[in-house]
């Protein structure tokens, strides 16, 4: 099996491709559509970079390299989406004209072409299983009741919003709806949050008909960081599918902050 990785933003492709070398023993053809591709170029076998997503582009690099399974994760901005068409290649622009702009129908629509072109799409977790957020609770503290509360309304909401595929997160202080995510990403609508009310609980799911070969819900150092900047004491994440990027390191820093970790 020789695998490619289309690595977009965050901190999820470098854990894949440092995994891919260390167990595989081989290193990845890599794809980087990221500010900072140089970080991923210890463990490339080859390394591309793409200011856009250039699925064209993409196919040849990954045919003349040999690869016969494929790997997409991290991030990419959907600001490139509506203030970057002129970069994108003549195949990309149809993906995008002929799909919904959800992530949902955008990368189901990327994955359809490259099945189609014989290669095998495989789900990040199963590089790196170790890092998915098992049920109960997960840090030393327990959600309190009016957390558990909250946990169970934020709940309520997503799954109204999730089918709508504008946002994988939502924020619940007391009951009350404080932030749904949009096209800001987690990280951004913490912040926002925090402008409004300093406390609450953060809820993370994923649509129940979502691939789970892409685009699983991820949490972080920089998660908790920001809830605690922001304020907010608990965090809850669908068991079995989130990951859980740094583990070690996240967990510490969730004891420190005293930020309760429940997996739903």
């Amino acid at each position: 099996m020789k695998i490619a990785l289309i690595a977009g933003n965050g901190l999820l492709p470098v854990e894949i491709a440092k995994k891919l070398f260390e167990n595989e023993g081989s290193k990845p053809l890599i794809l980087a559509i990221r500010d900072d591709p140089e970080i991923l170029r210890p463990y490339a076998d080859k390394l591309i970079s793409f200011k856009a997503p250039l699925i064209s582009r993409s196919l040849r690099e990954i045919k003349s390299w040999g690869a016969d399974t494929l790997i997409m994760a991290g991030g990419i901005s959907k600001k490139v989406l509506y203030l970057l068409p002129l970069l994108f290649d003549k195949l990309s622009r149809q993906v995008i004209k002929n799909s919904l702009r959800d992530d949902h129908s955008l990368l189901g629509a990327v994955v359809e072409i490259f099945e189609r072109e014989g290669l095998k799409v495989i789900p990040y977790w199963q590089i790196l299983p170790e890092f998915l957020a098992s049920a109960g609770k997960l840090s030393l503290r327990k959600p309190n009741e009016q957390e558990f509360k909250d946990i169970e309304c934020g709940k309520n909401i997503l799954k109204i919003t999730l089918p709508c595929s504008f946002g994988q997160g939502v924020i619940i202080a007391d009951g009350a709806v404080v932030a749904v995510e949009a096209m800001e990403g987690t990280d951004m609508m913490i912040k926002r949050a925090g402008s409004l009310i300093h406390h609450g609980v953060l809820i993370k799911m994923m649509r129940e008909d979502q691939d789970l070969r892409y685009d699983l819900p991820t949490v972080g150092p920089v998660t908790l960081n920001g809830m605690h900047e922001a304020g907010l004491t608990c965090l809850a994440v669908e068991s079995g599918r989130t990951l859980i990027l740094e583990p070690e390191k996240f967990f510490n820093l969730a004891d420190k902050y005293k930020i309760a970790v429940f997996g739903i």
